[in-house]
């Protein structure tokens, strides 16, 4: 039963589904009553039987009222607090200042900053933009924080908390130049926070991102955004800065190899960003130590989403060791940043040569363009055997070595002569002149010396290895098959030129490379054209093969091209044997690459095919292990791989065995490796390559390392531990370089509305731009809830109410005895 009373109040009695029985239990307690004061009437006055009459009945009433359970209700409306989480970006790209705004949202932010007159909204940076929304008794935020409970934190490549005062005072504060804390915006993590449990009064009703919406980090944001999407979360992004980037020319991006042969010459593609110079000539320099610098000029465009320039500089690299290259763009007037006009890049220069032996069954045509084209490189020390001499001619004679180096014999303990070369590329030769200790000389060069075997087939030689068994294990394909040459595949090569009387090559096979993006980087040799699409074309347009052997990829092996569209049939492949590696070329007609171009793919392919036989091997070891990390060169962030191969002599070594990666910091004046490792990684069995161990390490700094492996049950043998202290330095040391990630953070300047926009689109947030800063009160109110809130206090069971029932009885019972009744 409820009684309503006057202010929200309520009566409630709870025990009133009993309430007949309390109420005859009443009216009997009260006849009861009557009957015994009309009995003490005869011994006291009657206004004393009155007061003994009415203690009773007001005790009765009390009991009779508990056994309602009598609760008070009183209901209260209020509004609920509601959790904002503000964040702020301080990464570098915010000190920039917009000269390009336009005027009238100028006029507005000016306006909602309180700027005084003699200040300029153009001068500030989105910094100081940020730092005024947020800082002061009249701010946004200051609004926000009087409606809502505000989480502030700031962020740039990590999320940090922060109070207001201090998340001003770190935008106030200068940044420092190439600091890589600021080098990258992520809000992922500032997100987050709304999705952590907060007070159960104060649930997180909105995210409010105050950021020039340059976010690049590489890491994916979906499912973050999903989740606050899922928790009905929205984002309110303040674009802070103008979407018209500002007039500034920069090096936008820059492409070079890793390394490279002392005398070679490096290509450095540098790619221009020229906002606002529409038009104009801007020059370009590379500079180099001990040379005068290289200079091209290039012109911007004159559309304002046209590609950018790119300029290609051919560098000699004469000096071994770390050659630091920068290319900068020369000053231009009214650029407002001059910290991006220049990008610094170091290139490892090698002091050795590539040493191959190249080995054919007779001088054929793609023998002689082979032996061409490597003799004439410098950086390769080449050596050639020819099984079946050609006839002499004259003059023109060559003489070719008849014979690999012989083995020495039993009675000699010297090293296989094969062990002096990098790589061995052996041709078209035929069963019988390929022995099958040759084979096995060939299989202990791969998998024990660590060297890189080229099997480049001919008519004869791809029927002799299908039934060689060492030859079998050494190629990285199986089920070998002729490619047969289709009208589908190609006809007879058209002029390009639109010559029609040069000759036609006859129709055949295409060969695809399959490696693409950042994995084509590690097959040099697929790399025709730095440029990607390029490369693809030229490839395409490469002259048909009227003859090809293909195969299917072994597990474990990769397929770098194959024939045609079919991407299972593997014409160039690649694989790791033991310590060293196996490359498959299924053809015997590269030498046609040369039709109307000359060296240019041709020298270039086998150029390459070379250098990376001579260096990709792992980075150190000896004759029983190698191992180091897959590039010398990692960026930031990235995975890093980390591998070690154990020679096929070695016993001892299965799935089971424990293998470890020591990574140490190297020491800045030795290079070598230098205190207590920092990391230490397992490498586990990879499988698909016996006797191989891999694994990765992350989160890396930047900076020089040193890797040490640990094998603990085979250390001695494998001559990985010293005898003592002093001979730590005989123990092989892997070393590999960690760079500051790429960036676009002081690139590209204009604000960004793309992913702000998205996030919002997701979340059912909004995005203003900063001179609409004083609607996010509003929006955010708008998201506040009512609630009401109902207290109810029990009354029968309340230590006041048996204070009084018993203090009625008490005033009864003394009331009595001095009236002198029982």
């Amino acid at each position: 039963m409820t009684l309503d009373l006057m202010g929200g109040r309520r009566l409630l009695l709870a025990g009133s589904r009993l309430g007949w029985i309390w109420v005859l239990a009443l009216a009997i307690a009260i006849v009861l009553l009557i009957v015994l004061y009309r009995e003490e009437r005869r011994l006291v006055t009657r206004r004393a039987g009155l007061f003994l009459l009415s203690l009773r009945l007001l005790v009765a009433a009390a009991l009779v009222l508990a056994l309602f359970e009598p609760i008070a209700e009183r209901t209260y409306r209020e509004t609920l607090k509601g959790r904002v989480i503000v964040a702020v970006d301080v990464s570098e790209s915010m000190t920039t200042a917009d000269p390009a705004r336009p005027a009238e949202a100028g006029a507005k932010l000016a306006k909602v900053l309180g700027l005084s007159t003699g200040e300029a909204v153009a001068g500030l940076s989105r910094r100081e933009v940020a730092r005024r929304l947020i800082d002061g008794p009249g701010s946004v935020l200051s609004r926000l924080e009087a409606e809502h409970v505000v989480e502030t934190f700031t962020f740039a490549r990590q999320t940090a908390p922060a109070s207001p005062k201090s998340a001003a005072d770190s935008l106030k504060a200068p940044t420092r130049p190439g600091d890589p804390a600021l080098s990258e915006t992520n809000w992922d993590q500032a997100l987050e926070r709304a999705l952590e449990a907060g007070s159960k009064v104060a649930p997180c009703i909105g995210v409010v991102l105050l950021s020039d919406g340059q976010r690049n980090s590489p890491a994916d944001p979906m499912p973050t955004v999903d989740r606050l999407a899922a928790h009905g979360v929205p984002v309110y992004s303040v674009l802070i800065g103008s979407t018209a980037p500002p007039q500034d020319a920069a090096i936008a991006a820059v492409k070079a190899p890793e390394s490279v042969y002392r005398g070679d010459v490096a290509t450095i593609e540098a790619t221009i960003k020229v906002d606002g110079y529409a038009g104009k000539d801007v020059g370009v320099t590379l500079e180099r130590a001990g040379a005068s610098p290289l200079r091209q000029v290039v012109r911007a465009p004159a559309r304002a989403n046209a590609a950018r320039p790119v300029v290609s500089f051919s560098v000699p690299l004469e000096v071994a060791g770390t050659s630091l290259l920068s290319i900068a763009v020369e000053p231009l007037a009214g650029d407002v940043r001059r910290d991006n006009d220049r990008r610094t890049i170091a290139i490892q220069v090698a002091d050795d040569k590539a040493r191959v032996l190249l080995v054919d069954g007779e001088a054929r045509w793609e023998f002689r363009y082979i032996r061409n084209a490597l003799e004439r490189d410098t950086r390769v020390a080449l050596k050639t055997v020819v099984f079946h001499q050609p006839p002499a001619s004259g003059a023109l004679v060559r003489s070719y070595a008849a014979e690999v180096p012989p083995k020495p014999d039993a009675n000699r303990n010297g090293p296989d002569p094969l062990g002096d070369f990098d790589a061995i590329i052996v041709g078209d030769v035929g069963s019988g002149e390929v022995s099958s200790e040759l084979w096995a000389r060939l299989e202990a060069f791969v998998a024990e010396r660590g060297g890189t075997l080229i099997l480049s087939v001919g008519p004869r030689s791809w029927g002799a290895l299908a039934h060689q068994e060492t030859a079998r294990k050494l190629l990285p394909v199986t089920e070998l098959h002729v490619v047969a040459s289709s009208d589908e595949q190609g006809g007879a090569l058209s002029d390009a030129d639109g010559n029609s009387d040069q000759r036609a090559l006859p129709r055949g096979a295409s060969i695809r490379p399959l490696a693409v993006g950042v994995e084509a980087s590690s097959w040099p040799m697929l790399q025709l054209d730095s440029d990607p699409d390029r490369n693809r074309a030229t490839w395409a347009k490469l002259p048909r093969m009227p003859w090809l052997i293909a195969g299917r990829a072994k597990p474990g092996a990769r397929t770098l091209a194959a024939a045609g569209e079919d991407d299972t049939a593997a014409v160039i492949a690649a694989q790791p044997y033991g310590l060293g590696k196996v490359l498959w070329l299924g053809t015997d007609g590269t030498w046609r690459w040369r039709f109307r171009t000359g060296d240019r793919y041709h020298h270039r392919f086998w150029g390459q095919v070379a250098r990376w036989a001579a260096g990709a091997r792992l980075a150190v070891g000896n004759a029983h292990v190698r191992f180091g990390a897959a590039k010398a060169r990692y960026q930031e962030g990235e995975r890093i791989e980390l591998q070690a191969r154990i020679s096929e002599g070695e016993p001892g070594v299965d799935l089971e065995l424990l293998v470890a990666a020591k990574i140490f910091k190297a020491d800045a004046k030795t290079g070598a490796a230098g205190g207590a490792p920092i990391a230490i990684v397992p490498l586990r069995a990879v499988a698909g390559q016996p006797r191989t161990f891999g694994g990765d390490a992350v989160s890396l700094p930047a900076g020089r390392y040193v890797m040490r492996l640990d094998v603990p049950q085979l250390a001695e043998k494998l001559g990985l531990s010293g005898e003592g202290a002093r001979s730590d330095s005989r123990i092989p040391e892997a070393v590999f370089d960690v760079v500051s990630r790429e960036s676009s953070e002081i690139v590209e300047l204009g604000a960004a509305r793309d992913q702000v926009d998205q996030l919002a689109s997701a979340t059912g947030g909004r995005v203003l731009a900063d001179h609409e800063a004083d609607e996010l009160p509003k929006l955010l109110h708008a998201r506040t809830r009512q609630t009401t809130r109902v207290v109810e206090t029990t009354l029968w069971d309340q230590p006041a109410y048996l204070l009084m029932f018993l203090g009625l009885l008490t005033v009864e019972w003394v009331s009595r005895k001095r009236l002198g009744l029982p």
